[in-house]
């Protein structure tokens, strides 16, 4: 019996390798075979870390090995090369990129302009109603300079805002309500700062006569303006009236504050004229006559509504008087208003 020597397993190999004929389909078959590695997507695991996959182990089988290589068939087993090492699997892990972690965010209400303007709305409010019921900002007294007669307490009265807070305070308006409620003020000037200070600076007005009429006295200073009495003023001349002064008209370049209650020109001829009145005599008006004076001979005197010439007419007056003396004469009434045309009752 001859025995077919061995075929080493390499020339097994190119024998089976050129019994097959290579066809253009079979060459590209095994190219796309050999350039395309297989990956499993089963394998693929994260994180990056290869695991060796577990090989299951063959079913039971009787095998008989061949000394000298080759196939050999028993029951129940494998067809399978001799001495052929065994293939071990792998387990490959691809990157597919860069992987974004995000750490954990507060989500926040996005805020339109609405609720920002409600919210600058209610702060604004708050500050304000603060504001308006402080007590640093309230108004307690008034720094008053350049008053003579009046007080402290008196301003701070006509202030209209003493105990209110400081921004209710309109200097225009404080001026106005205190020469309202004091007329014998001739200017005012206020000042308001904060927290609560009021600065008011006064101009009194300075009376020359007392007006007498009707049994009201009413001072009247050198621009005709009349006002009320407050305190005490030495050198007064005292006027007795028994009419108001006729043929004024109001004034519309002037303030109600402002309008005359006697020309000014008047108030001049009475200062002028009370030198020549007998001491402890009071002067005198009449709408009719004019100024004048009451004689403690018995007689009343006048010397009209002008104003003019006053030291002629009073030379006058003196020589009628004189004449009436020496001729006995008792008159009620002189009259040198109009210097060529004296007259007496």
């Amino acid at each position: 019996m001859t025995t077919k020597p061995a075929t080493p397993r390499s020339e097994l190999v190119r024998q089976r390798r050129t019994s097959q004929k290579r066809t253009p389909q079979t060459t590209r078959r095994l190219t796309s075979t050999v350039t395309r590695p297989a990956i499993h997507p089963q394998t693929v695991y994260r994180p990056v870390e290869p695991r060796r996959a577990t090989q299951k182990p063959l079913k039971s089988a009787v095998v008989k090995k061949q000394s000298h290589g080759g196939f050999i068939k028993g029951k129940g087993t494998r067809r399978i090369l001799q001495d052929r090492p065994t293939r071990k699997s792998y387990d490959v892990a691809i990157s597919l990129g860069r992987t974004d972690v995000r750490a954990p965010t507060l989500t926040l209400p996005q805020l339109g302009p609405r609720w920002i303007s409600a919210g600058l709305t209610l702060l604004l409010g708050f500050m304000l109603y603060t504001l308006w019921t402080a007590s640093t900002f309230k108004v307690s007294a008034a720094n008053v300079s350049g008053n003579e007669r009046l007080t402290v307490e008196d301003i701070t009265g006509g202030l209209g805002i003493a105990g209110q807070p400081i921004f209710k305070a309109v200097p225009a308006q404080i001026v106005e309500s205190l020469r309202t409620a004091f007329p014998d003020l001739e200017s005012v000037k206020v000042h308001v700062s904060l927290p609560n200070r009021i600065s008011v600076q006064l101009v009194e007005r300075n009376p020359v006569l007392a007006w007498n009429q009707d049994g009201k006295t009413t001072w009247i200073d050198s621009k005709g303006v009349a006002f009320t009495p407050r305190g005490v003023v030495k050198g007064l001349i005292q006027v007795v009236s028994n009419g108001s002064p006729a043929g004024l008209e109001v004034d519309p370049t002037k303030s109600i504050h402002d309008q005359v209650f006697i020309e000014p020109d008047m108030v001049k001829a009475m200062m002028s004229l009370s030198p020549f009145v007998p001491e402890g005599v009071s002067m005198t008006y009449d709408p009719q006559y004019g100024m004048g004076w009451q004689d403690p001979r018995g007689w009343s005197v006048y010397f009209g509504q002008n104003t003019d010439d006053i030291p002629m007419k009073k030379t006058i007056y003196q020589s009628i008087v004189d004449t009436f003396i020496r001729q006995g004469i008792q008159p009620t009434v002189i009259s040198v208003e109009y210097l060529d045309a004296p007259f007496y009752k």
